[in-house]
């Protein structure tokens, strides 16, 4: 079966858009979900690559009594952050604190958060 052309008018349009035509809307963070019973971790997701857990720990001091864990997520072969890291807390309400800190600018881009099921 053989395509029917349009003399190429409509080349490449509507090719990686989304349905809006204004892309995927990378950069931009999503709506964040309804926070889970008992909570008390957070993903922190577009983190500059040079943040460190340090970063992170001076970030959510404030946070309660601030943060009891902190794991930046790195690449197994070459050792790079991947840019996403999970924060946990001794309390739900430390979360609320932190969750108030999405869009936070931390070396140069700011990052947004999300509740973690782990």
């Amino acid at each position: 079966v053989k395509a029917k052309s349009d003399g190429g008018k409509n080349k490449g349009k509507g090719k990686g858009k989304g349905k809006d035509g204004k892309g995927k809307g990378k950069g931009k963070p999503a709506e964040v979900g309804p926070k889970p019973a008992g909570c008390t971790s957070v993903v922190v997701k577009g983190l500059s690559y040079e943040v460190t857990e340090d970063d992170l720990q001076e970030v959510f001091q404030k946070c309660g009594q601030g943060p009891t864990n902190i794991k930046v997520f790195l690449d197994s072969y070459t050792g790079a952050s991947k840019g996403l890291a999970f924060v946990d807390f001794d309390d739900t309400d430390a979360v609320d604190e932190a969750m108030k800190l999405t869009e936070t600018p931390l070396k140069g881009r700011r990052f947004f958060m999300d509740y973690s099921n782990r």
